[in-house]
């Protein structure tokens, strides 16, 4: 079972109906993407972190293990809207080299901190769900809306495959930490080349894995449930 589904099954929303948390889940989703508003999107996100520790009853330390992953790959996917290489010096903070410079574009700050805070306040939402309810229940929600099979199909599958890739991220971020892979600059670099291996290799034997797993149970592109 993935620590996903342990935290799904043993939270304190874990008896609220699965209708609920979807419907307050896609609500938060859909302020995040549409309004654009970083004030917005930092409330949805404090509110999320509020519930998750006070009607969820997690552990501060597990708010903080499902947002850390997701907090990186953000991070990463962002942070090139900032900064930039050219022989015009149109940074606010740079560092010549190589006979230009490289540092962070003027202007740019308001934007990165707007898709920042809309991508975080949008996969927090989708977090709070996937934390506080069964697959199953998902599915069954998803039934209820009368929703075509391959879209839950589809569903079903990138939800396991994503947070397959989170749990094995944070194994292999956790192993680093515990070896001081982090620990200055030089240590880092190779620490980062270790990690996207470990992640290829990893991500690569759970996938094999889940395929077995569905072929035992003879899955045949449905996911019936009562």
């Amino acid at each position: 079972m993935l620590l996903i589904d342990q935290f799904a099954y043993t939270n304190g929303l874990r008896h609220v109906k699965a209708m609920y948390k979807f419907l307050f889940a896609m609500a938060l989703l859909v302020l995040a993407i549409g309004l654009d508003n970083i004030y917005v999107n930092l409330a949805i996100f404090i509110t999320i972190i509020f519930i998750e520790l006070t009607f969820a009853k997690f552990r501060l330390r597990n708010v903080m293990s499902f947002i850390k992953v997701p907090v990186i790959f953000i991070l990463l996917g962002t942070i090139f809207l900032v900064i930039g290489f050219s022989k015009e010096n149109n940074y606010s903070y740079y560092v010549p080299i190589f006979g230009g410079y490289f540092g962070i574009i003027k202007g740019q700050e308001k934007l990165f901190l707007q898709v920042f805070m809309r991508a975080l306040a949008a996969t927090s939402s989708v977090i709070f769900l996937s934390v506080t309810t069964p697959m199953v229940d998902i599915i069954k929600v998803f039934k209820l809306m009368h929703l075509p099979n391959v879209f839950i199909e589809l569903f079903m599958l990138i939800y396991r495959f994503i947070f397959i890739m989170i749990e094995e991220a944070q194994v292999n971020i956790n192993a680093l930490e515990i070896k001081f892979g982090f620990i200055n600059n030089k240590q880092a670099l190779k620490s980062v080349k270790v990690f996207i291996e470990n992640m290829m290799l990893g991500i690569l034997k759970r996938n094999e894995e889940m395929t077995n797993a569905l072929n035992i149970k003879l899955y045949d592109g449905e996911f019936p449930v009562r």
